[in-house]
């Protein structure tokens, strides 16, 4: 009996076991399986990288692969595991064991990136075939690909790529965004199925700007120093030179922004600067800056008549010449329109300077040429010692400003016109012009006229203002060349005695240092005279030199000794005022 009723028991479990009307509503490992991976499949899985993706009927850009055309297979689903069967006779006192479900089969997750092309992309050899500095364009050469149909060509363009050329060639020639800039350009490849098989790597190329500001300083007479602006994008730069109209040979390469060159004296030269970009592919050249280079003197003692045209010229041939040491500015105009300029020798922010004013009466332009030459021996000998002294070191620390004509208008009526006429266009005595005891006097026609009032030539107003401008910012003494007598003025009737020290400190260098004698008994008026001005009224050291022995014009055979007996006495004063303030 007991046995009969474990027996129906044991049958009633297995009967509601295994009927299906009795199973859970949760689904299979093997049907949660294929859910996710429908899921999966139905999702586009988007290529890594920052260029924009193109229109169905573009081509990819250069850095994106195309995507494969099938999504990877989901796992096979497992066969659901068997269940065990029941124990023919389990123990009475336990209950039986739940069936255990089996473990789903792990199921792959989805790649991230799509699977590869089947056919490898080639790496794609570019050569640089020429640059046109001119045009602003490279042309670029690049490998066959085996069974490219045609080839695309990219460029960078805020951080996109963008098509620019298609072509079957393996040739092209692309224009660059502009001078100093660098463009980046790619190339690749598509076969007949418009699958891209190849790509080259990032061209980077770049046409540099022109130079600016190419210039030359003369150390000596067979070394020069060529300076420049840097050119934006070049990273060094070929020097090329000639001389006196032969072909141009390359000189060397340099990556500073100057360089120094071994010349032969008396001879004409010409350089070329080419800025160089070295990319990657090879060197492209910009535009080239050219120079001329006279290796000779400017000023000529050998003809009466110096010029203002030649005095212009001259300034202007210095100055290019020996860029770092002189240059020039123009400070005002003549009555009739011609600039005065005032030439700076040495360093423009030193704390002394010394002011040199020639020529202040038109037929004395003897004065002019005495300081032109002057000045060039300066030049000429800057690097060097001089009197005992090292040119270089006395005007880094006192520069000199030579106004050169003060009269140009008058030199040019004495030149050709009247040969001994004194005053400016208007007939007027400048250096009676001054606004210190100015008295209206004197007549157009002798010389001797004042003007209608004190400072009223363009002239007079141009040396005032550059006088003012420079006590203002800098320890000023001042000499003033005229002609003739060979006598040298430095009196002072005043009461500053720091005043009286210091010109005649500066007097007693100019005598000992051109032999002339004293103007004490020269007699004259000081109406309205330039000197008188700056000593009475600007509290400025002064001294005026007279040069030449017979009357003006003074000829020119006067010119040389003229100029022997005062090339050392500017340099002189700015020794003794550069050591005494």
């Amino acid at each position: 009996m007991k046995k009969t009723a474990y027996l129906c028991i044991t049958a009633l479990i297995l009967s509601f076991t295994l009927k299906p009307s009795t199973v859970n509503a949760a689904a299979s490992p093997v049907q949660e399986t294929a859910k996710t991976s429908n899921h999966t499949a139905g999702i586009k899985q988007e290529q890594p990288g920052t260029l924009e993706e193109p229109a169905a009927s573009e081509k990819p850009a250069p850095s994106e692969k195309p995507a494969a055309s099938e999504e990877p297979a989901p796992s096979e689903e497992p066969a659901p595991s068997e269940e065990p069967a029941p124990s023919e006779e389990p123990a009475p006192s336990e209950e039986p064991a739940p069936s255990e479900e089996p473990a789903p089969s792990e199921e792959p997750a989805p790649s991230e990136e799509p699977a590869p092309s089947e056919e490898p992309t080639a790496e794609i050899p570019v050569q640089l075939l020429g640059a046109n500095a001119a045009e602003k364009t490279v042309t670029l050469k690049w490998d066959n690909v085996n069974n490219a149909e045609e080839y695309v060509v990219f460029f960078l363009k805020n951080k996109t790529w963008i098509e620019i050329s298609r072509t079957q060639e393996t040739t092209g020639t692309f224009s660059l965004a502009g001078y100093g800039t660098k463009n980046s350009f790619k190339i690749c490849s598509y076969n007949s199925e418009q699958r891209q098989t190849g790509e080259s790597s990032e061209i980077k190329v770049l046409i540099p700007a022109k130079i600016k500001k190419l210039q030359t300083t003369a150390y000596s007479k067979t070394k020069v120093k060529l300076n420049w602006k840097a050119a934006k994008g070049a990273d060094s730069y070929y020097i090329y030179g000639k001389q006196d109209g032969k072909k141009y040979k390359l000189i060397k390469t340099v990556k500073k922004t100057d360089a120094r060159l071994n010349i032969k004296d008396k001879k004409n030269y010409r350089f070329k600067i080419v800025p160089l970009f070295k990319s990657t592919l090879g060197t492209i050249a910009g535009t080239a800056s050219e120079t001329s280079y006279k290796n000779t003197e400017f000023v000529s003692m050998g003809h009466q008549k110096y010029t203002y045209s030649e005095m212009c010229s001259d300034i202007q041939s210095l100055c290019k010449k020996y860029s770092e040491y002189v240059s020039y500015e123009t400070i005002g105009y003549s009555e009739k329109g011609r600039k005065i300029y005032d030439v700076i020798l040495g360093d423009k922010e030193a704390d002394h300077t010394i002011l040199v004013v020639s020529t202040l009466h038109a037929r004395e332009y003897i004065a002019t040429v005495v300081c032109m030459k002057q000045l060039e021996y300066y030049l000429l000998n800057y690097n060097k010692t001089v009197d005992g002294k090292k040119l270089s070191d006395i005007f880094s620390n006192c520069n000199v400003h030579y106004i050169m004509m003060a009269n140009p208008d008058g030199v040019i009526i004495s030149q050709t016109n009247k040969a001994r006429w004194k005053g400016n266009a208007n007939g007027v005595n400048l250096n009676r012009n001054f606004p210190y005891a100015f008295k209206r006097d004197g007549s157009p026609k002798d010389g001797s006229y004042s003007g209608k009032k004190a400072a009223s030539e363009s002239e007079t107003q141009a040396i005032v203002s550059l006088t003012k401008k420079l006590n203002k910012t800098q320890t000023l003494a001042v000499v003033s060349y005229h002609a003739m007598g060979q006598i040298v003025f430095g009196d002072y009737g005043g009461k500053n005695q720091k005043l009286r020290s210091d010109i005649t400190n500066m007097y007693k260098i100019a005598r000992n240092t051109t032999g002339y004698s004293s103007a004490a008994n020269y007699g004259g008026t000081s109406n309205g005279n330039y000197r008188e001005y700056l000593t009475y009224k600007m509290k400025v050291p002064s001294v005026t030199i007279e040069v030449g022995s017979v009357s003006c014009p003074v000829p020119k055979y006067q010119y040389a000794s003229a100029f022997n007996r005062n090339k050392l006495l500017i340099l002189r004063e700015a020794a003794w005022l550069e050591n005494n303030f």
